[in-house]
């Protein structure tokens, strides 16, 4: 497969040391560091995976970020949902190209992306975030990651715990009270729909686990926590890494059903 050439993006820098700079190319702006500068209008002639050279004769290579590079490299005023989990929530949750799915809150807008880029344009993604400078922060990091608005993505400025607009397929929640939303799920998640939810402590799982078995309304509900495991492996020495990605939030995953047994 040909690569694609990078035009004006964003774009990882990577230096021999593996150093990675991740830059938004503009026209006639330079990326520079101790070691010179490069032309961003020489780097957008450039294709994915190629090298260039600063203005003194250091060598970098020239790749298109992956979405673990952008939303691990994105400026934090709130938590994200690390990849490791937003892919389990996708997978869990069966999040397919061409459904209706809501989530809420938006916080950087990582899940956001994950979503969409799921989605291929297929179906559509409403975001409910209740903080206007979560969701205005979002909509650019968003923007930014796939070079233009998003047409299938809609954020609103709204509360859920106050009610939901229209039907959906599948509701994916960050929000530190989700029981809170159960009763309206009666009339705005579909039949066979899946909420999946993200929640960090004990207390949070037991209380809304709890309150989705009391309402009759769902099943298959699990449970679970993902912890990844680096490994360094250097010749014969193969051992864990120092850092190791623990415990950072529960995923509950339920099932709407019609009627219960």
């Amino acid at each position: 497969m040909d690569k694609k050439q990078i035009g004006y993006k964003l774009v990882m820098i990577i230096d021999k040391k593996d150093r990675e700079y991740m830059v938004q190319l503009k026209p006639k702006a330079r990326f520079s560091t101790t070691h010179g500068f490069i032309e961003h209008d020489l780097i957008a002639e450039l294709f994915d995976g190629d090298t260039i050279m600063s203005s003194m004769s250091h060598t970098y290579r020239i790749y298109t970020p992956t979405y673990i590079n952008y939303v691990m490299n994105i400026k934090r005023q709130a938590q994200i949902i690390y990849p490791k989990d937003a892919a389990a929530m996708l997978m869990w949750g069966d999040v397919v190209a061409g459904q209706k799915v809501l989530e809420s809150g938006v916080g950087q807008g990582a899940l956001s992306i994950a979503i969409l880029r799921t989605l291929a344009g297929q179906g559509s993604l409403t975001s409910y975030e209740i903080r206007d400078d979560f969701a205005e922060q979002a909509g650019k990091i968003i923007e930014t990651y796939f070079c233009e608005k998003v047409p299938n993505h809609t954020i609103e400025i709204r509360d859920i715990y106050e009610g939901i607009d229209g039907v959906y397929d599948r509701v994916l929640l960050d929000l530190p009270e989700p029981w809170h939303i159960i009763k309206h799920f009666k009339d705005s998640l579909a039949n066979g729909g899946i909420v999946v939810a993200y929640l960090p402590t004990v207390p949070q799982v037991v209380k809304y686990v709890e309150e989705l078995k009391e309402s009759g309304m769902f099943f298959n509900i699990d449970t679970s926590e993902l912890i990844r495991r680096p490994w360094n492996i250097e010749g014969q020495s193969v051992r864990p890494a120092t850092w190791i990605y623990n415990h950072s939030a529960f995923l509950i995953v339920a099932r709407k059903v019609t009627n219960s047994f």
